[in-house]
C-alpha cells in the first residue's frame, strides 16, 4: 500500500440505532420496529470518508477487551487499535421514530483510555502522514500531545472539538492550524473560553465581522465556522493559499463525513477555499 498521507486519531464507538414507533414515555417501555449495529464513532467515520475519497488514511483508535471486531474499513486505510484490557467498547445509541430529535446515548469506554504513549509509538504513520485530522472524542490529554506531536512533524493539524468535553482548554485550541466549529459548538467555545453568552440563534444574525472578530480570539489559525447553510471560513496570519482573510461560502458543510474529505482535499490542495468547497459540496 502507498504511503499514509492522513492521519484520523479519535474516537471509536459500536453503534446502535433504534427505530420505534413513538418515542417512550418515563418509565415506559416501547417495542422497537427495527434495530442496526454498525462501527462508527468520530474518527471511525471521518476515516472511512477520507479513504473513500482516494487518500490513504491511518486511524489510531482505542477499543475494549469485549467481543468487538471493528472490521468493515475501506481499502486505503491502516488502523492500529490500542486494545484496553477490562474495558468496554464505546458505545453510541439513537433512538427516534423518524418523525423529530432523536434521543442520544454516548459512552466513552475505551476511547477515555487511549493514550499519548499508544498514539507516539505508530511513529511510522506520522512520519509518512502530511495531515492530521483529531477530535475529542477520546482523553483529552492524548489529543493536546497528539496535536503536539504533529506540529513537531510539520503536519497540518485539524481539530474537531465538538461536543466540547469538559476538559477542553486554550492549550488544543493554541496547537491548532484548523478549528471547526458549527454553530452550537462555536456560541459554547464563546462561551466556555471568551465569556461571552451567546446562543446559535444569535451566531447566525451576526454580521461576517463580529464573528471573525470572535474566531481571532479563539484561535490563531484558521477557523471554519458551519451555519445555517453557509460556511465561514476566518484565516490567521496563513491564508493557505487563498486570496482573502474572512470569506463565506453559500454552501454548508457538516458532520463527520465533511470533516473527513475535508483533511483528505486538504492534503494536495493549493487553495483552502478549494478543498472547503469540495468538502461541501460531498
Amino acid at each position: 500500500m502507498p504511503a499514509v498521507r492522513l492521519l484520523v486519531v479519535g474516537g471509536y464507538h459500536e453503534e446502535e440505532r433504534w427505530r420505534v414507533p413513538r418515542l417512550p414515555r418515563p418509565g415506559e417501555p416501547v417495542t422497537a420496529s427495527a434495530f442496526e449495529r454498525s462501527p462508527g464513532g468520530k474518527a471511525w467515520h471521518q476515516a472511512v470518508a477520507a479513504a473513500r475519497s482516494g487518500v490513504v488514511t491511518g486511524l489510531i483508535a482505542a477499543i475494549g477487551d469485549d467481543v468487538i471486531d471493528p472490521s468493515g474499513l475501506p481499502g486505503h486505510t491502516v488502523a492500529r487499535w490500542q486494545l484496553v484490557p477490562g474495558t468496554r467498547t464505546g458505545r453510541a445509541t439513537e433512538i427516534g421514530d423518524g418523525k423529530g430529535p432523536t434521543l442520544s446515548v454516548l459512552s466513552h469506554g475505551a476511547n477515555d483510555h487511549l493514550s499519548a504513549a499508544f498514539v507516539a509509538k505508530q511513529s511510522d504513520l506520522f512520519a509518512e502522514a502530511r495531515v492530521l485530522l483529531v477530535s475529542a472524542q477520546t482523553h483529552i490529554d492524548t489529543v493536546a500531545a497528539t496535536l503536539e506531536l504533529a506540529g513537531e512533524r510539520r503536519m497540518l493539524r485539524l481539530f474537531d472539538p465538538g461536543p466540547l468535553p469538559p476538559g477542553l482548554s486554550v492549550r488544543e485550541f493554541a496547537s491548532t492550524d484548523v478549528l471547526l466549529l458549527d454553530v452550537y459548538e462555536f456560541a459554547h467555545a464563546c462561551g466556555h473560553f471568551l465569556n461571552i453568552d451567546i446562543s446559535a440563534q444569535a451566531v447566525t444574525g451576526m454580521g461576517d465581522t463580529t464573528i471573525n472578530a470572535l474566531a481571532r480570539r479563539l484561535c490563531a489559525g484558521t477557523v471554519v465556522v458551519s451555519l445555517d447553510r453557509s460556511c465561514l471560513v476566518s484565516h490567521g496570519a496563513d491564508r493557505r493559499g487563498d486570496d482573502a482573510e474572512l470569506y463565506r461560502l453559500p454552501t454548508c458543510g457538516m458532520g463527520d463525513r465533511f470533516k473527513g474529505v475535508l483533511a483528505a482535499k486538504l492534503v494536495d490542495a493549493e487553495r483552502f477555499r478549494d478543498a472547503l468547497t469540495a468538502a461541501c459540496n460531498v
